[in-house]
């Protein structure tokens, strides 16, 4: 039942996130529209923060970048945050944090006061895991946490297609033992951890689709800088299709990867998704991944590190995890995670991310905690 059905006004909320849609992690549209149908009159943006007069109930920050516009050199927006906080709260505002980071890896000393500042100020923090709750716990002993799951992403995507069509539909081989690496590959450790594991499985079938692979770009990223244009735009033309071939040729590695910097468009996303067997989170340092509601949805094995929500999440369901500095231990993830694919893990994995992960039950867990939060004595 929502306030309207019971004679109260809605909870009035703003979440601080970027209004124009222009984003490929879906995380938030997702959220608004599963809190606003239990009756929560939610609204996303970030010109509302900090220009509107609105007395909002609730102000809900997601990722900090979304203040400082992703990197920024300018400390008066520390201080216009410091204020605009204040002036919410003074109109009776309460703060949500919900904590997909620890930080940026590429944090600027201006966003990681950011962090510092919405972390200190929130008035509950939600996690996305007991990992992530306790971590965060020990450093602000006063902050009150919450844990509400990450939710799949539901009616977003077509989900009805085959492995056979969505193999055809990429050019990829029907017969492959598809291993795939969503996101962006963010430096020469993840290349590596993933290619040397990778390259030394013994599996005949194997097959690495890696579509953000490599750190080469046919946009001009490097503005005057003729040199690094020229490298970038060579590497992106002629290295990426070489080093695909050479490293079938030389070491039995089937594969195919793409640029870092583009990112799989929404519409061919769950192609990439129904076509693999297996979705391999890169990462060597991380708090949370998307990679792991997204593979669930599509009834896929997931294999992830052991740090963070990951490892947590990804154990709780039975899914395997890696020392990612242990390359023979992600070579044991990736037989385990072929084993479990032969039996049709990923079939168990939608059923728990179906009951447990659901944009309803995840969007009602927001909403009463935003209904709640006003009258808790902080």
């Amino acid at each position: 039942m929502n306030d309207n059905e019971i004679g109260n006004p809605p909870v009035k909320a703003l979440i601080v996130f970027r209004e124009n849609g222009d984003t490929d992690n879906l995380f938030v549209p997702i959220l608004c529209d599963a809190i606003r149908t239990t009756g929560i009159d939610v609204r996303c943006s970030t010109n509302e923060f900090w220009n509107s007069d609105t007395p909002y109930d609730i102000i809900h920050f997601q990722w900090p970048e979304e203040v400082t516009e992703g990197s920024c050199d300018d400390p008066d927006r520390i201080c216009r945050l410091e204020e605009r906080i204040a002036f919410f709260r003074s109109r009776g505002a309460r703060f949500v944090y919900t904590r997909h980071n620890v930080r940026p890896h590429d944090a600027d000393e201006v966003t990681g006061r950011a962090y510092d500042i919405i972390e200190e100020q929130s008035d509950v923090v939600v996690h996305m895991g007991r990992y992530s709750r306790d971590e965060f716990a020990a450093k602000h002993a006063d902050s009150r946490n919450v844990i509400i799951p990450h939710p799949i992403y539901q009616y977003t995507y077509k989900e009805d297609i085959s492995m056979e069509r969505a193999r055809q539909y990429l050019n990829l081989p029907q017969e492959a033992f598809i291993v795939t690496s969503f996101g962006k590959f963010r430096n020469r450790e993840e290349r590596r951890m993933v290619t040397g594991a990778f390259r030394k499985w013994d599996e005949a079938k194997k097959f690495l689709l890696a579509p953000r692979l490599y750190p080469f770009s046919r946009f001009n990223r490097y503005g005057s800088n003729f040199f690094k244009r020229w490298t970038s735009r060579t590497g992106y033309y002629l290295l990426i299709p070489l080093l695909n071939r050479l490293r079938r040729m030389h070491t039995g590695t089937r594969m195919h990867a793409g640029a870092s910097d583009e990112p799989i468009d929404n519409c061919d996303l769950p192609y990439y998704m129904a076509a693999s067997d297996v979705i391999f989170i890169q990462r060597k340092d991380i708090l949370n991944s998307a990679s792991i509601p997204l593979a669930f949805l599509f009834h896929k094995v997931v294999i992830g590190p052991n740090i963070g929500n990951i490892g947590e999440i990804l154990q709780d369901t039975g899914n395997p995890v890696f020392h990612p500095d242990n390359k023979f231990d992600i070579i044991r993830a990736l037989e385990a995670a072929r084993q479990l694919s032969a039996r049709r893990k990923g079939e168990d994995n939608y059923a728990y991310a179906i009951e447990n992960m659901n944009s309803g039950k995840i969007g009602k867990e927001y909403a009463e905690l935003y209904r709640n939060l006003p009258n808790l004595s902080l």
